[in-house]
């Protein structure tokens, strides 16, 4: 059996699915044979050559379970995806049946020492400066500014050597300075930001890239424990997303869209019976609302947060209603994946994907201490990243999990940087001082606070016919106290609050936007 295959086919089986590894193992054998005794072309490990064989593998077994018709032949089409959760373009199906190929690889790194995972990144590190400077204007004008060449780009402490990319300078340059020659959206796999920061960048992945970083998104499923058969139920706000999922021929992933009565909603959960449900942090609050309201019972076995800052009073919440764990995963489409959070609660950064910088006045901060995330996508040649402000604020650590990954610790995400309340001394507020005092208020159906100058906050309120003016009070002091003097906060009771972009909902927005990475902010 060809070692790619029968590692794959492994991992993508658990323990409580004998039967099924037995069947597909026994298919992949099979269909093996029948390619050799053909003639066919065949090289061990070969992407293409594993498509081939699991996909022919698939349908024999399909058949042979009585399973026909439009299921199958979506598959001849290529043009279906079987992984539950995971978006994964379709390009005659190769795209994700080679992202399986890589699982194996991606799955090994995570085990590796440091000093392999260094050399891996270096390697990738050259590779990626140099052609970035050979075929992008952006980025062969910012090491000419610098004065810098790629071939000084050697180790992971010449990264500091590259000025840093912002979100501005990739969207102004595009297509003509940001995407490399010989890439365009003909060849690509196309992502577009989500526009929580008010800005939408369309983004263009070359598919073997995407391919790599769909293969440790995969690493990232499969350890959280998600297997292919498990019914997997994502909550949408936004309508493209919805109608993605819709489209959908093998049914274990289904998209739920929001926006309903809470009894439809509930009801419809419920006729979906999920064993996973994954949404973002807020909607995934508003589902567990309505499930209280309605006292109909809910019971994924496991539910995944990602999109949206996850805060300790939305996973208690949440875990509460509906008696699971909670894993968190921290991802852009610049990157796709960064870090998520294994059975230990221990966020790992996706250091075979890319290099993750934590920055304070320019410099690397030291664990335990917050800084800005700047990102270097190792793998994306059509529109490359490097030392790219993400605009989100983290803590890096230097725990070791239990787990036994040696992969890099994300302590926590604090937020975006536009989260941050900046007072009048230049102090940073995290949004979790402020969030707090909410939670801790009964009788608040959903909140924002908005700092609109470096001397005025807004806070837009929809209230509970039961929360009372006392209540009230209370809160907005605490909210003064925790702002601390030279800021003016009023309350602005509110019918409702527009989500940002994507469906995603922002509890505190700043238009005080800090630069932690430099060290430069903007009135």
């Amino acid at each position: 059996m060809c070692p790619s295959a029968e590692i794959t086919a492994a991992v993508l089986v658990s323990q409580d699915s004998l039967v099924f590894r037995a069947a597909f193992s026994a298919q992949i054998l099979s269909v093996q044979s029948s390619f050799l005794r053909s003639g066919s072309s065949y090289q061990v490990g070969q992407p293409v050559s594993l498509y081939r064989i699991l996909k022919k593998s698939l349908l024999r077994l399909l058949a042979a379970m009585g399973i026909t018709g439009a299921i199958t032949g979506s598959i001849n089409q290529g043009a279906w995806r079987v992984f539950p959760g995971l978006m994964l373009p379709d390009h005659g199906g190769e795209s994700m049946w080679n992202a399986f190929a890589y699982v194996p690889l991606a799955y090994k790194m995570q085990y590796a020492s440091q000093d392999y995972v260094k050399r891996f990144q270096e390697k990738r590190l050259r590779y990626i400066a140099d052609f970035a400077y050979r075929n992008t204007r952006l980025y062969k004008e910012k090491f000419r500014n610098a004065g810098i060449k790629p071939g000084e780009i050697r180790t992971l402490d010449d990264l500091k050597k590259i000025p840093i990319t912002s979100k501005a300078e990739v969207k102004e340059g595009y297509p003509s300075r940001s995407v490399a020659a010989g890439f365009s959206e003909q060849n690509c796999v196309i992502e577009s930001t989500s526009g929580a920061s008010g800005s939408v960048l369309r983004v263009l992945h070359d598919r073997y890239a995407a391919t790599r970083m769909r293969a440790v998104s995969l690493r990232t499923h499969l350890a959280q424990g998600v297997r292919p058969w498990h019914k997997f139920c994502i909550l949408c706000r936004d309508p493209e997303e919805f109608q993605e999922y819709e489209k959908m021929s093998l049914l274990r992933t289904q998209g739920i869209m929001e926006g309903r009565p809470d009894t439809e909603l509930v009801e419809e959960m419920q006729k979906e019976y999920p064993y996973i449900l994954a949404g973002h942090p807020s909607a995934m609050v508003a589902l567990a609302r309505a499930v209280e309201k309605t006292g109909l019972p809910c019971t994924p076995r496991m539910i995944l947060l990602g999109g949206e800052l996850s805060l300790p009073w939305h996973r208690t919440y949440i875990e509460k209603i509906f008696q699971c764990p909670t894993y968190n995963k921290y991802g852009a489409y610049e990157m796709i994946s960064i870090a998520w959070e294994c059975k230990y609660h221990t966020m790992h950064i996706d250091a075979d994907g890319g290099i993750v910088e934590f920055l304070k006045d320019g410099e690397p901060v030291a664990p335990g201490e917050r800084g800005e995330i700047v990102v270097t996508n190792l793998w994306n040649r059509a529109m490359p990243f490097i030392r790219y402000r993400l605009q989100d604020i983290g803590i890096p650590s230097d725990e070791v999990c239990q787990c036994g990954r040696t992969l890099p610790v994300l302590k926590e995400i604090e937020g975006r940087c536009d989260d941050f309340v900046v007072s009048p001394s230049g102090e940073l507020i995290p949004p979790t001082r402020l969030i707090a005092h909410f939670f801790s208020t009964p009788h608040i159906r959903q909140f924002r606070v908005t700092q609109k100058t470096l001397d005025y906050i807004i806070v837009q309120l929809i209230p509970h016919q039961l929360l009372t003016e006392n209540m009230e009070n209370q809160l907005m002091d605490n909210i003064r106290k925790a702002v601390g003097q030279g800021i003016t906060v009023e309350l602005e009771r509110v019918d409702s609050i527009p989500e940002t972009g994507r469906g995603k909902f922002r509890t505190v927005i700043s238009h005080v936007n800090v630069d932690l990475a430099s060290s430069r902010a903007t009135y």
